[in-house]
């Protein structure tokens, strides 16, 4: 078992890593302040190729594994969380098209989510009948309501979930043009609050036949694969989070003097950064390794689940602790704690709540260990 990264993988940490602090760092402030959506970062990270690190080689990618895009992904937390799950729902959808999508959707969508033209939204929520579709000749028609779906209010197309008639689920390719789509306005978050989730409804919207995504009853599959993908990127956000916050802990700690010393110097602020630091290494492998597994198809949607629900939860406690070393000035916007602990809270809830990946891990557990 070899724990080292690949050169390439080294190198693309390097980059991103460069780019982050310089780029994106500087400006994650004002744009959660405005809720503004990062937009001149997000083509930026295009430009890096982020999206080509996992495209495979025959649509002009470079081919390398998922692990790769997570290392990318946990510096684009670092700066700016909202980045970094926008980039996430983007590769899903990319992901998605390359695996299931025929000729046809591969031409039409690739090459305008790859350079930026168009975004994609995902429904992280597969059918439980809160869509339905229904035949209509060699077509379909769609009707359901869709919360808290990623990139809605500015996406050119999503995919969505539906139950047909005979209970089986089906993907779709909706494209925001199509009548009897209405997008509401993006949700006004505590944290995140670049990155746009927004209501989605369907009523009576035709979809023709060349827009499923696989075959007719793939839908629940297609689902995992999406869900999967995205929880494991979203440990690896809450990683690139706990790292921010540490830093700067461990940054104001040094500086900050407090009867006649630097906090850095007392025990008490030299436990909470040893428990901080083990912590986050601690998430880190446990998500790469949820990174590796899901690329070899071995076990990968409970080490996701398990990697997310590690990382996020010890995303919320290293903020929280930095904000407590900060003191009052972790409650202020001048230091980025107060950003980052909001922006941890979420990866507790997106995707599936972590009370939900604990149920589903604990049935796992309860199947494996008889």
């Amino acid at each position: 078992m070899n724990f080292e990264l690949t050169k390439t993988q080294q190198m693309t940490r390097r980059a991103m890593r460069e780019f982050v602090r310089k780029e994106v760092v500087p400006l994650a402030r004002e744009l959660d302040e405005n809720a503004e959506f990062p937009l001149a970062n997000y083509k930026q990270a295009l430009e890096l190729e982020v999206m080509e690190i996992t495209l495979p080689e025959a649509l002009g990618g470079i081919g390398d594994d998922f692990l790769s895009f997570i290392i990318a992904l946990e510096e684009f937390a670092y700066g700016n969380a909202a980045l970094a799950h926008s980039i996430s729902v983007t590769e899903a959808i990319i992901y998605l098209l390359c695996q299931y999508g025929n000729n046809d959707q591969l031409k039409k969508y690739i090459h305008l989510l790859m350079a930026g033209e168009a975004f994609g939204a995902a429904a992280m929520v597969v059918s439980d009948g809160t869509v339905q579709a229904v035949h209509d000749g060699d077509d379909y028609r769609l009707n359901g309501t869709l919360g808290f779906v990623p990139h809605a209010p500015m996406a050119d197309m999503a995919v969505v979930f539906a139950t047909l008639g005979d209970g089986n689920v089906s993907a779709f390719i909706l494209e925001k043009n199509t009548s009897g789509i209405k997008v509401h306005e993006p949700e006004l978050m505590m944290g995140v609050r670049g990155f746009p989730v927004g209501r989605l409804e369907m009523m009576d919207v035709c979809d023709t036949r060349d827009h499923l995504l696989g075959e007719e009853g793939d839908g629940n599959s297609i689902y995992d694969a999406l869900i999967t993908r995205t929880i494991a990127a979203g440990g690896a956000i809450a990683v690139g989070i706990s790292q921010a916050a540490l830093e700067a802990a461990v940054s104001h700690s040094k500086n900050r003097v407090q009867f006649g010393k630097p906090l850095a110097r007392m025990e008490a602020t030299q436990n909470k950064i040893a428990d901080m630091a083990a912590g986050v290494e601690s998430a880190r492998l446990l998500v790469y390794q949820a990174a590796f597994f899901l690329e070899q198809s071995k076990a990968s949607s409970q080490q996701a689940a398990m990697a997310k629900l590690i990382a996020s939860d010890l995303a919320v406690e290293t903020c929280r602790e930095a904000v407590q070393i900060h003191g009052g000035y972790g409650y202020v916007k001048d230091y980025p704690v107060e950003r980052l602990y909001r922006d941890a809270l979420f990866s507790q809830v997106y995707n599936t709540t972590n009370e939900t990946q604990r149920f589903n891990i604990a049935q796992y557990a309860f199947r494996k260990m008889k």
